[in-house]
């Protein structure tokens, strides 16, 4: 008999407002030094198969409620082909809500978000680079940074962490209002356009420190610059442009899950002729610290879970529920944001790995209402900013790097997938 899984309380989201122009599909890659082997690539992803069960499922429809259904089909590793974070058709993929893919000398992991966050994800992709690297013939000392394929399952990697440091508590409602969103020209041919640019992770973080500020809330600060000098400061609109920065939990409320456990924080302002970027980021870093502070993240957790605990909602079938998330996602998520920063941070590696990674990038899915997002990670000193677009338009990407370069003093280099650029 096959085992199933309630979804965690985030993943619930992810199946109601899902389509082909909002996937909810991200990706995690990491480029190698060296070309891929496509059979060791494959070995490898059959060896970390028992490892990863909260992977290995298959969505199930329920009456009223979603639920995964575990599989022992295999991961068939292929050729990445087409633009990224396209919608996954499980009819193509062995029924699977995630994919491993190749090219070049990069492998991929795209992941349906109802099966767990960038933290799994970064996970599974280190598990499976180094039995990729063991079976090409490195040796290397996991240092207790892998997965093990023979370790077991530890009863924790499963855990709903919401569920876990769910308490009642009183939380005050604000309503926000709507954002700024960009508009944009949708490519001839639809699909993504990647661009990312890399420079040196302690030199940025060390200018983010001289602002007295981080890194995430430097670069939502900058961004957010960067979309009113090209667009908000040339029309009649005046609503804030905010940054949703999406928070790892696990930093707050120790957890070793593997499935989703992050919460989403927003960073706004309303911007004008006389703010300056300094100002900006002191502004983003003061309600950054704030929002993420425990009190307010412990907040996040009881309205994600107070709605799923309500028993009026027990017994209404998924159609209606699907219908209401995906009303409440639109009204209350999307209108509220212009677009998402998600920065998973430094990947840790053990030592003798960080010769064969030149980097990792994190690609952040782009949806209706915001038709570029960012993702950022960092390994080797090597900090990638990756933007993710369906739309023509690159003033703001041509602004944000152009300021990083020149006012910043930054090395940057760009490159890109190219995708609806025209010859």
């Amino acid at each position: 008999m096959k085992k199933w899984y309630k979804l965690d309380n985030a993943a619930k989201l992810f199946p109601s407002v899902t389509n082909t122009k909002n996937t909810s599909v991200y990706r995690i890659s990491a480029v190698l030094t060296n070309p891929i082997d496509v059979d060791a690539l494959q070995q490898a992803a059959d060896t970390v198969f028992d490892r990863f069960p909260m992977f290995t499922v298959k969505l199930r429809r329920g009456v009223f409620w979603n639920y995964l259904e575990s599989s022992t089909d295999k991961i068939v590793i292929a050729e990445d082909q087409q633009y990224p974070c396209r919608n996954i058709d499980p009819t193509t993929n062995n029924g699977y809500l995630f994919k491993v893919l190749y090219y070049k000398n990069r492998v991929s992991v795209e992941v349906f978000h109802a099966l767990t966050d960038g933290n799994g994800a970064v996970e599974f992709l280190k598990s499976l680079l180094y039995y990729y690297l063991m079976y090409m013939g490195h040796e290397i000392d996991t240092e207790d940074r892998i997965l093990l394929a023979d370790s077991g399952v530890d009863i924790h990697d499963m855990e709903d962490a919401f569920r876990r440091y769910y308490k009642d508590c009183y939380v005050e409602s604000v309503r926000n209002s709507r954002a700024y969103h960009i508009k944009g020209t949708a490519f001839e041919q639809f699909g993504n356009n990647v661009v990312h640019g890399v420079v040196s992770a302690s030199q940025l973080n060390a200018l983010a420190k001289q602002k007295g500020s981080t890194i995430t809330a430097y670069l939502s600060a900058l961004l957010s610059y960067s979309i009113y000098q090209t667009r908000i400061k040339y029309s009649k609109s005046n609503a804030p442009v905010v940054i949703a920065v999406p928070v790892n939990l696990r930093k707050a409320f120790p957890s070793r899950t593997l499935r989703n456990f992050f919460g989403v924080v927003n960073l706004g302002a309303r911007i004008t002729e006389d703010t300056t970027l300094d100002e900006l980021i002191f502004r983003m870093n003061e309600m950054l610290k704030y929002k993420t502070g425990k009190e307010n993240l412990q907040n996040i957790i009881y309205n994600n879970v107070a709605l799923e605990r309500n028993k009026a909602t027990l017994f209404v079938p998924l159609f209606l529920k699907n219908w209401f998330v995906n009303l409440g996602f639109h009204m209350l998520g999307e209108s509220k944001r212009t677009l998402t920063l998600s920065n998973i941070g430094n990947i840790m590696l053990p030592q003798q790995m960080y010769k064969h990674v030149e980097l990792i990038e994190a690609l952040v899915y782009p949806s209706n209402k915001s038709p570029m997002n960012c993702g950022i990670s960092s390994v080797n000193d090597k900090l990638v900013i990756t933007f993710t677009r369906n739309i023509v338009e690159s003033d703001i990407l041509q602004y944000f790097f152009s300021t990083l370069a020149g006012e910043a003093g930054l090395e940057v280099k760009i490159y890109s997938n190219d995708w609806g650029i025209s010859e």
